[in-house]
């Protein structure tokens, strides 16, 4: 495609993400290229990164617009963001396969940009995270950090086969079991990604998952697994033996997460419908040795990776998650045998669905207690941990990954 071609599909995709406001903007590219399988590959990750950029900055290029439209907005992106002189913009739109050419009306529009902000977003959201660095971290384009399965190979094995490839990958300084790309590369096409010996999955996802510290032979609950991609580096960490079971309110998610298990070579794990399975739920009292509670969330540590979201949250939205979350953790406590352990994480950096959340829980149940999260680094994973606080509070800026939040609580024994 020639650039004027991109730029046309560009303003659609941005068009076509404004019309569906609760649709993931990732699903609605998904539909669109689906539908126009004649856009190479190369178009296609040119494209999506635009749209994604767009998305991300959307709300200082909306400040900087007298008059808000998707042409402006993505014009607007080509001349804030990618500083592109206005007159190779003029000259793209109208070319072959470009979009219409630029009315007098958007030539003034576009000429009398006011101030840009390069990481504004809804007031309401800005003052809730409350950090400067933060905010402008969550404005940067997320790397891409894979997870190796234990069970089918190592780390070092994968990354030496990865560069002999021409993969530009390094080791993830967190996890190690990680590995970052330095650029947007097809893996879904890759021996290694078809036999399961990698998944998707940010550096800071991948040590909560390791934080739980589930050992052979445990009885371990992911309560919240939706597709299983937590579940999947805890299963490695079994190595098949003890009883893993995956539960959700969404069977179709729970059987996306049975499918990457067949492919990970996982087999000692159970699905359970949180909904259906009521009554089985009530007889799993004090059973489990850990059960992780990675709630549903605001997904504000993900806006890297999902610039429409803050589009789409609202205030309104943090308090029915927060309420959630709360709900979640009574019924998910009942499940923990003394002495077991009650990991809760979540996507976020918002203090309202983390500490809070913490300090709650503890008020609300005296029979836990919070284990220090240097602990169980110290126990389950080589590097050094770089929190001293009980709880651990991923952020881009500090740490390079996503913003994920974890504790971890014990039930004491009775005795």
């Amino acid at each position: 495609m020639t650039p004027a071609g991109q730029l046309a599909s560009i303003i659609e995709l941005v068009e076509k993400i404004q019309l569906q406001p609760q649709k993931p903007a990732d699903a609605v590219m998904q539909s669109y290229f689906r539908n126009r399988r004649y856009i190479g590959s190369s178009d296609r990750r040119a494209i999506g990164d635009n749209v994604y950029g767009v998305l991300r900055h959307c709300h200082g290029i909306q400040n900087a617009l007298t008059v808000v439209t998707p042409r402006l907005l993505v014009f607007g992106y080509y001349l804030l963001v990618k500083e592109s002189p206005l007159n190779e913009v003029e000259q793209m739109a109208g070319q072959g396969y470009g979009p219409h050419p630029l009315s007098d009306d958007e030539l003034l529009f576009l000429s009398q940009l006011k101030t840009y902000n390069p990481f504004a977003m809804p007031k309401w959201l800005e003052e809730a995270i409350d950090d400067p660095k933060l905010i402008a971290s969550l404005h940067e384009q997320a790397p891409v950090d894979i997870r190796i399965n234990s069970i089918k190979n190592t780390r070092d094995s994968v990354l030496k086969q990865l560069i002999a490839e021409e993969f530009d990958a390094i080791s993830t300084p967190l996890s190690p079991v990680g590995i970052r790309l330095g650029k947007r590369q097809p893996l879904h096409t890759h021996d290694l990604w078809k036999y399961g010996t990698l998944e998707v999955q940010d550096e800071a996802s991948q040590i909560v998952g390791l934080l739980c510290a589930a050992q052979p032979g445990m009885q371990v609950l992911d309560y919240c697994a939706g597709a299983g991609g937590k579940s999947l580096s805890i299963a490695a960490n079994m190595q098949n033996k003890g009883n893993l079971i995956l539960s959700d309110i969404h069977p179709h998610r729970l059987q996306r997460a049975k499918e990457r298990l067949r492919r990970a070579g996982i087999t000692n794990y159970q699905l359970k419908d949180i909904n259906q399975d009521n009554t089985w739920f009530k007889r799993q009292q004090n059973r489990f040795d850990r059960v992780l509670v990675d709630a549903p969330c605001t997904g504000t540590g993900t806006l890297r990776r999902n610039p429409d979201l803050k589009n789409r949250l609202t205030r309104t939205d943090l308090e029915e998650l927060s309420a959630l979350q709360r709900k979640i953790l009574e019924q998910a406590q009942k499940l923990v045998k003394p002495e077991g352990r009650l990991i809760y994480a979540t996507c976020s950096v918002l203090p309202a669905e983390n500490d809070l959340q913490v300090a709650w829980f503890l008020n609300a149940y005296p029979e836990f207690e919070a284990i220090p999260v240097a602990e169980i680094w110290q126990e389950t994973i080589s590097t050094t941990c770089p929190f001293t606080s009980t709880s651990a509070q991923f952020l881009p800026h500090t740490h390079g990954t996503d913003g994920f939040f974890v504790s971890i609580f014990k039930r004491k024994n009775k005795e």
